[in-house]
């Protein structure tokens, strides 16, 4: 997968859903993916606002029709988001097609105790996200590290109970 485009930045809803929707039209894309846990209905809103106000301004031709606008179901926390994308950049699952200073600049310093919020990185998440629904399933960030047994549980204890890690056998 190609991300070909970053528009991202921080501003107002009027501006990013304008935004949004010239890149969808330039691109001629079928579907715009919406970041759905926050934002929800506003979302859809500003777009479905700034698609008529473009077309109005003749920006966008009135007979083209407005994308598909599909909702992303993204984690909680930014960390528990991105390890996934990041995953499938290391392994050359998505790439960048073209010069994103900005963009990789956020992915290759960001740190889960910045207080920065990575907009360009959720942007591209949420992105990612809708074009392969599959990366955002089972992904885990951290497992519990396995404790190894200790000797005494394997002794001939009497009255002693199973550990964990084996049986009792014997009295």
């Amino acid at each position: 997968m190609l991300i070909t485009h970053d528009v991202s930045a921080a501003m107002s809803s009027a501006e990013w859903s304008r935004r949004a929707c010239l890149l969808a039209h330039q691109t001629n894309a079928s579907r715009i993916y919406v970041e759905w846990n926050f934002g929800r209905d506003m979302c859809t809103l500003a777009i479905g606002t700034a698609w008529e106000a473009l077309q109005n301004e003749g920006r966008i031709p009135t007979k083209q029709l407005m994308p598909l606008i599909d909702p992303v179901h993204a984690k909680q926390g930014k960390l528990l988001r991105a390890e996934p994308i990041a995953q499938q950049m290391v392994e050359d699952k998505v790439r960048l097609r073209g010069a994103f200073v900005d963009l990789e600049n956020e992915w290759a310093t960001w740190q889960p105790t910045d207080s920065d919020s990575p907009g360009r990185i959720d942007a591209s998440c949420v992105l990612v996200y809708g074009l392969i629904p599959e990366v955002n399933k089972g992904a885990i960030v951290h497992a519990p590290l396995p404790t190894a047994p200790q000797p005494a549980q394997f002794g001939r204890q009497t009255g002693a109970a199973a550990s964990a890690y084996g049986r009792r056998i014997g009295t």
